[in-house]
C-alpha cells in the first residue's frame, strides 16, 4: 500500500482558514495570559492565625468580677435575712435589765428671742426659712401670737401644725411705734401698714396735729374694727 504524500497529509489535516487562524491566535493569547497570571498571583493567600488570647483574658476577668458581685449580693441578702429574723431576748437569769428606749427630746422655742440656729431645730425649718422668720419678726416688731407665723412667706397650715407644739411667744420684747412721731417711711415698713392706711393715718395726724388716744384710729378712713385690733398692739402714744 502506497502512503499518501506528506505535503498532502499536512494540507488535509493542518490547513486552516483565515478566520480559524485568527481564532487560534486569540486562544493562544488567552492561554498565555492565564499562564502569566498564574505565575504572578499565588494560588492560595496564607493568612496569619487570629490571636484570641486577649479576648480570652477579658472574658475570664469579666466572669471573675461577675462571680464576686453575685457572691457579695448573696452575702448581703443572707445578712439582711439574719437580722430581720433576729429578736433580742431580754430575759436573762443573771440580770433584770430592760431594753432602753430612745426618748425624743421635747423643747419649746420662743419666737421672739430665738435666733436662726434655734429655729432650725423646728421640724421643717431650714436655714433659709429661719432667716425669713427672723426678718419678718424684725419688720413686725415681734410676734404677739404664734399663729402670726402663718404670715411668713411659705408657711402653710400643714407645716405649722407640725411645729406648733414646740413654739411659744412672750410679748415682753415686742417693739411698739409712737403713732404721733413715726415718719411715713418708717410706718410703711411695718407689714400691717400698707400704703393706703399709712397715708390715711398721716393725713389725719396732720389735720388734727396728733392722736390723743389710740381709739382715735377709728376715725381714720380705712381702719375697721378688725384692722384696729390687728394694729393697735403695735402702737403707743408717748405724751
Amino acid at each position: 500500500m502506497k502512503l499518501p504524500h506528506l505535503n498532502q497529509y499536512f494540507k488535509d489535516y493542518f490547513s486552516f482558514s483565515t478566520s480559524e487562524q485568527r481564532g487560534i491566535v486569540i486562544l493562544g493569547a488567552i492561554l498565555l495570559f492565564l499562564l502569566m497570571v498564574s505565575q504572578v498571583i499565588p494560588r492560595e493567600v496564607i493568612r496569619p492565625p487570629t490571636d484570641f488570647s486577649r479576648f480570652d483574658q477579658e472574658v475570664m476577668a469579666f466572669e471573675t468580677a461577675w462571680r464576686k458581685t453575685e457572691d457579695s449580693i448573696a452575702s448581703a441578702r443572707r445578712k439582711k435575712l439574719l437580722f430581720s429574723n433576729y429578736r433580742p431576748d431580754y430575759r436573762s437569769k443573771d440580770t433584770f435589765s430592760h431594753p432602753s428606749f430612745t426618748v425624743r427630746e421635747t423643747f419649746v422655742i420662743d419666737l421672739n428671742t430665738a435666733d436662726t440656729f434655734d429655729l432650725q431645730r423646728l421640724r421643717g425649718i431650714g436655714s433659709s426659712f429661719a432667716r425669713r422668720i427672723v426678718n419678718y419678726r424684725s419688720r413686725l416688731g415681734g410676734f404677739i401670737d404664734k399663729r402670726q407665723l402663718l404670715e411668713v412667706f411659705g408657711m402653710d397650715h400643714e407645716r405649722y401644725e407640725k411645729l406648733e407644739a414646740n413654739i411659744t411667744v412672750t410679748t415682753d420684747s415686742v417693739r411698739q411705734i409712737d403713732i404721733n412721731n413715726v415718719t411715713f417711711k418708717e410706718l410703711l415698713k411695718h407689714p400691717y401698714f400698707p400704703f393706703e392706711i399709712t397715708k390715711a393715718i398721716m393725713l389725719h395726724r396732720q389735720k388734727n396735729k396728733k392722736f390723743k388716744t389710740l381709739d382715735d384710729l377709728h376715725l381714720v378712713p380705712g381702719i375697721s374694727d378688725s384692722v384696729f385690733k390687728k394694729i393697735v398692739v403695735y402702737l403707743e402714744i408717748i405724751h
